[in-house]
């Protein structure tokens, strides 16, 4: 039950508080010896935007630090919310983290991250300058095991506190709880594994005031105390919905009063209780309004008693007042407009659009070929209905979009305007895929090659669905391999002019060229760093001259190749200044031959000018996709069964698609061969909207059907409807109705 819940928040979000458009500078160009660009921009942001925050404190001026699971940075606002600064950043070096499970400050406002996925605590000075780190995975005195968080329904494990001199950690994978000095030195344990007094099952937040410590005791669903030399005090709690009962509480903070307030995870509420640990009050419910909640994860308590609440999956900040009233909201969404939360794919159409795979936030977004945002796409249709971390997308230049349905193991094909055509890859179908991680499609034949990553191969796919041919170890049987057109966890794929095919072969580090016929061309590369080298080679593209791109993902940097392998030039260095990448993941070159990048771990989006060969091509904005060539799909509905004529005529919801021109003809018949005529309609009715149409009765035909019905009720209605699609195609439908007057 849990687990479905929490699966919930890849499809939750906040209300788009912040969007951002582009920016475009010419700049310097870090990461090679002559700048093979023109200029760049940037689109997407991370100042003052939350992707699932999960850590929160007060600092003694009480100005608020924030951290998430997926922007990589801690954030300070002022305690009205007014974005202040940031610091951090995606890795393992010192002054970078990965998702983040706790925050606190101490009195000379010196801030502790947890850095969960690299198993160590980080501390900084308040100008966010790295001072130290201590731990490492473990499970030894002095050691962690934190939980990465890698996935919105695996969030980060970790918690911290300090008072007294010392810091205390809720080492989660381990259940117990660490206290360390300032420094990090002279740790010390207590807790366990169990559910008796003193022991814990996943601790997470923690609080501490001047004698007592605060545990969220998250598995055993309930909170503990203790006292600062790790002394068990008292514990309230246990599964439920009641007063004293708690749904995987994974927040605590103490108010100036000694209560205890307690972040109900899956409770969607805030609980406060008193120093003894009975119950107080409950405050919110599930929802995005104001005092309402959505997986809260965390609390941090003001001088003056103001309460802000880490809001996960409304990607926000709640401040509540001491007595738990609503004051304010803050932070921007992450899944706003034009913001993204690790984009892993990206494609741009014949008109310069570019599609991008926002992966966490399970939607597609469309920019506009200035970088603006056009339009995003959340439901994908068929047996899943909505997108599961989708990771590639591609465009055929007929019109339609393929999306690499990653989370729900399938390809979907959508037309250029994001309306659903069909799945692939889906069980019961002929083939199975293993996370699809990227695709492409042949222009000239409509087939769709993809790379089933965890199967090690890549498929050619008929438009049907029918596979068409497997490249791979023993015939693309699902193992891996080094050898000559096999592949180790391939996810990357793209076409050149001729049909040939180019696979990032991720895991051998290197690049591989198969022939339009399915012959094997060449390959180059291998693991390093030097020209011509890769360390998890991606997404790969190629422009209209054969010049073939690469998003060298662990190397921060694009690659620029000829069409047999002889190196180019490349860009980037590990960074979030512009032109800088932070594990880039995918690469499309537009028809203009500008180089779009998804900058992963940077979430944002990098346009560079100047690159790529390709001749000026783009179709003329909104000039794409071109109507479909297909007879529309009719859709009829009775609207009202009585009253046709008090009402003057007979109702009809009609709905179709793609865009058509209705005309409607009827008749009415009724009793002793009474039969009048309705009065003709048409009308252009929009791809996919009901619109309701009343073809009408004369009131001639209405005193004609009057007197013929006298006691009678019954009347028939025959339509006659005829829908041309933008192509001329035409669907008619006769539909016969039994109505009554």
């Amino acid at each position: 039950m849990r687990s479905a819940r929490l699966l919930a928040l890849a499809l939750l979000g906040g209300l788009g508080l912040f969007a951002t458009g582009a920016r475009a500078a010419a700049g310097p160009c870090p990461g090679a010896d002559v700048c093979p660009y023109g200029s760049v921009q940037v689109i997407g942001t991370t100042q003052g935007v939350l992707r699932y925050p999960e850590a929160i404190a007060v600092d003694p001026q009480g100005n608020i630090w924030v951290a998430d699971q997926f922007s990589y940075i801690v954030q300070h606002f002022s305690a009205t919310g007014q974005y202040l600064g940031q610091f951090g950043s995606y890795g393992g070096g010192p002054g970078q983290f990965g998702p983040v499970g706790g925050l606190a400050t101490d009195s000379s406002g010196d801030v502790y991250v947890v850095d969960s996925s690299n198993d160590r605590i980080e501390k900084f000075d308040p100008s966010g300058n790295f001072i130290t780190e201590w731990g490492s995975r473990g499970s030894a005195l002095g050691q962690f095991d934190l939980e990465p968080g890698v996935a919105p329904d695996e969030p980060p494990g970790g918690g911290i506190a300090v008072s007294g001199g010392y810091v205390f950690v809720a080492d989660t994978g381990n259940d117990r709880i660490e206290r360390f000095n300032l420094d990090g030195s002279d740790p010390m344990q207590f807790g366990g594994p169990g559910s008796g007094p003193g022991q814990l099952s996943q601790p997470r937040g923690l609080s501490a005031n001047a004698s007592l410590l605060a545990v969220a005791d998250d598995d055993n669903h309930r909170v503990e105390t203790f006292n600062l030399s790790g002394g068990f005090v008292a514990q309230a709690g246990s599964y439920g919905t009641g007063p004293s009962q708690f749904q995987y509480p994974y927040g605590v903070a103490f108010d100036p009063s000694g209560d205890l307030w307690v972040a109900d995870d899956i409770g969607d509420r805030v609980v406060e209780l008193n120093p003894s640990l009975s119950p107080i009050a409950t405050v919110g419910s599930a929802g995005s309004g104001s005092a309402q909640f959505s997986f809260p994860r965390a609390l941090a308590i003001a001088p003056d008693g103001d309460i802000f609440v880490a809001d996960t999956a409304n990607d926000r900040i709640e401040e509540l007042g001491p007595t738990g009233n609503f004051l304010a909201a803050f932070g921007g969404s992450g899944q706003g407009d034009g913001v993204f939360t690790q984009p892993s794919g990206i494609a741009v159409d014949p008109s310069g659009r570019a599609w991008v795979a926002d992966s966490i936030s399970a939607r597609l977004q469309v920019l506009n070929p200035n970088g603006e945002f056009a339009s995003a796409f959340s439901t994908a249709g068929g047996s899943s209905g909505s997108f599961s971390d989708p990771l590639g997308v591609a465009v055929d230049p007929s019109g339609s979009v393929i999306v690499a349905d990653t989370g729900n193991q399938r390809l979907v094909s959508l037309s250029g305007t994001g309306v659903f055509q069909a799945e692939f890859g889906t069980s019961g179908a002929d083939f199975g895929l293993s996370d699809p991680s990227a695709v492409a499609v042949n222009p000239s034949t409509g087939n769709i090659y993809v790379a089933d990553t965890d199967d090690n191969r890549v498929l050619e796919v008929a438009p049907d669905g029918y596979v068409i041919a497997r490249w791979g170890a023993d015939g693309g049987d699902g193992a891996s391999g080094s050898g000559v057109e096999q592949f180790n966890r391939p996810a990357g794929i793209a076409l050149n002019g001729a049909g040939d095919v180019y696979v990032a072969d991720t895991g051998n580090n290197r690049i591989e060229e198969i022939g339009s016929s399915g012959q094997f061309v060449t390959q180059w590369g291998s693991a390093g760093s030097a020209d011509g080298r890769f360390r998890t080679p991606e997404g790969i593209a190629v422009d209209g001259a054969g010049d073939v791109f690469v998003a060298d993902r662990l190397n921060h940097r694009i690659q620029e190749f000829s069409s047999n392998g002889t190196f180019i030039t490349h860009w980037g260095v590990r960074g979030t200044a512009q032109g800088q990448f932070t594990s880039p993941s995918a690469v499309a070159v537009s028809c203009n031959g500008d180089v779009w990048v998804a900058d992963t771990q940077n979430n944002r989006i990098q346009m560079f000018t100047g690159l790529a060969r390709s001749e000026p091509a783009c179709q003329a904005l909104g000039s794409w996709p071109p109507p479909p060539d297909v007879a529309p799909a009719l859709r009829v509905r009775l609207v009202h069964i009585a009253g046709v004529l008090a009402r003057g005529g007979v109702t009809l919801s009609v709905s179709c698609t793609p865009t058509c021109q209705l005309h409607g003809t009827g008749t009415v018949l009724g009793p002793h061969g009474a039969r009048v005529n309705l009065r003709a309609i048409s009308g252009l009715i929009p791809a996919g909207r009901a619109v309701n149409l009343r073809l009408k009765l004369s009131a001639r035909s209405i005193r004609r059907l009057q007197r013929a019905l006298r006691r009678r009720r019954g009347l028939t209605a025959r339509v006659t409807l005829s829908a041309t699609g933008p192509t001329g195609k035409v669907t008619r439908r006769i539909v016969r109705y039994r109505v009554r007057r």
